[in-house]
Formats: C-alpha cells, structure tokens, sequence
C-alpha cells in the first residue's frame, strides 16, 4: 500500500488519503452553499447546467510528490470550478473520460 509524507514528517496511506480529500471537498462545496445559497464557478461564474469539480491549486500528484501530502485536503488549496474553466487551468481533457 501506498503512503504519503506530510510537511511534519508524518506519513498517510493512500486510502486514508482519499477519504480526507472526499471529505474537504463535500466541506468545500457546503461551505459556499452556506455562504451564498448556491453553488458556482469561482472563475467564470457560472452556476446553473455546468457540472462544478473541485480544483486543487497544488495538485495531488506535487503535494504527494513533494511531501506536502496534507495539501491534498487543505480546503484552501481548492477551489470549485466549473469543468471548462477546470480543464483550461489544468490544461485537462475530460472529453472521453467518466469524471
């Protein structure tokens, strides 16, 4: 099984992992939804018929890679973006893929 470090030294399995960054990203999602009454892109502003992911400023695959794991589910290292807006800042392409 896979494991992470984090900045204090700690380390993090990949499955708990996984499971934290679900649960900042529900956070994440209701926190504007309390704020606001609604959810929207942080970008562009779009809100009704796109679909909104959760955008890691420091990816996953640089926190993991660099020992910065807890980055992973910091809610202030995310930011809700509608899927075009997530693709051009990503430079993604979920064209052909089931997310």
């Amino acid at each position: 099984m896979s494991s992470y470090t984090m900045s204090n030294g700690e380390y993090v399995s990949q499955s708990v992992l996984e499971g934290r960054v679900t649960r900042a990203k529900a956070e994440l999602v209701r926190n504007q939804f309390e704020e606001h009454g609604y959810n929207f892109c942080e970008q562009c502003g779009r809100s009704s018929g796109v679909r909104l992911d959760c955008s890691h400023d420091i990816s996953v695959k640089k926190a993991k890679d660099n020992g910065m794991a807890e980055q992973c589910w910091n809610v202030g290292n995310m930011t809700i973006l509608c899927r075009k807006c997530h693709e051009e800042k990503d430079g993604l392409n979920f064209q052909f893929t089931n997310q």
